[in-house]
């Protein structure tokens, strides 16, 4: 089961994924948390330490090591690796950048994600991406500058889909003001790589158009406020309940099909009527379909 948040940069979508991941492991289900690395979305151990000159540049050294090891590791497993690069170049495509290195940092960026999503698109258990294609989605339409609804409608369709997208938002002031912390935490290196002040801001109305469109093609999306401690928590155990209750549905319907075997195995006239070579099969409705 994939999960994937999106939102405008600081609405908290790591934090809120850290903690949900966090209760979600305390009632003893498994999930994978796969996390962006920004300057702001450190973990709690290392925001809690003084963030001095030498650590702001382990950080960025990390940041920027950080696709050169992925990328070795999608080479020593090749599996896979066209599909990634299709759908990075499609997207491009589709919403293509206004400059060359904001498309070659976006093309590696989705090669990584879109390995890291496919490889754990099998896995049985809950997995939780602070962000992905949605949000992928969203940066290049801010990159390319034209929030064109058809062209992002597209590029939606070209994306696999989540079993659940949430949307985190917050007011315009506290968003500025994370993202103000969040400058001010990072080193020179790391701020040549974000989104400037007033770009960051306008992905609001990125984010509304995206909602918006989700909506209209059916997609499972709930979307929650994070403005303060008391409505992260209160987003949390939202988030927790709803997943919760699906992986507990999945549950029931894995062991259903095993039982309707069983009841049919006991059953011979059943038996004898579905495969009646005198009707045929039936067929989805159940009506017999008569052979010709």
């Amino acid at each position: 089961m994939i999960i994937e948040f999106f939102g405008p940069p600081g609405a908290g979508k790591t934090t809120l994924a850290r903690t949900l991941a966090a209760r979600l492991r305390e009632h003893n289900y498994t999930v994978d948390l796969v996390l962006s690395h920004r300057p702001a979305e450190r973990s709690p151990s290392e925001s809690a330490k003084p963030s001095t000159a030498l650590r702001k540049i382990l950080f960025a050294a990390r940041r920027l090591t950080r696709p050169l090891t992925e990328l070795a590791s999608m080479l020593v497993q090749p599996r896979g690796m066209s599909r990634d690069l299709t759908t990075a170049l499609n997207l491009i495509k589709v919403l293509p950048p206004s400059s060359a290195l904001s498309s070659l940092r976006l093309l590696q960026y989705m090669s990584r994600l879109s390995h890291a999503w496919f490889r754990r698109s099998a896995i049985a258990h809950i997995v939780l991406f602070d962000q992905a294609f949605v949000q992928a989605i969203c940066s290049l339409t801010l990159l390319c500058g034209i929030a064109d609804e058809a062209l992002i409608s597209y590029a939606l369709d070209l994306v696999p889909e989540p079993d659940l997208l949430i949307r985190l938002d917050a007011p315009a002031k506290l968003l500025e003001e994370r993202l103000r912390d969040r400058h001010d935490l990072g080193s020179k290196v790391e701020r040549l790589l974000e989104l400037d002040l007033e770009t960051s801001l306008n992905s609001r109305n990125v984010i509304d158009l995206l909602h918006d469109l989700l909506c209209r093609k059916g997609r499972n999306v709930v979307s929650i406020s994070s403005v303060n401690q008391s409505s992260l928590a209160a987003a949390v155990e939202q988030m927790e309940r709803q997943i919760v209750s699906m992986v507990e549905q999945r549950k029931r319907a894995a062991t259903k099909p095993a039982h309707v075997g069983a009841d049919i195995s006991g059953h011979s006239s059943l038996i004898s009527t579905i495969f009646d070579p005198d009707l045929g099969a039936l067929d989805r409705t159940g009506t017999a379909r008569t052979r010709k």
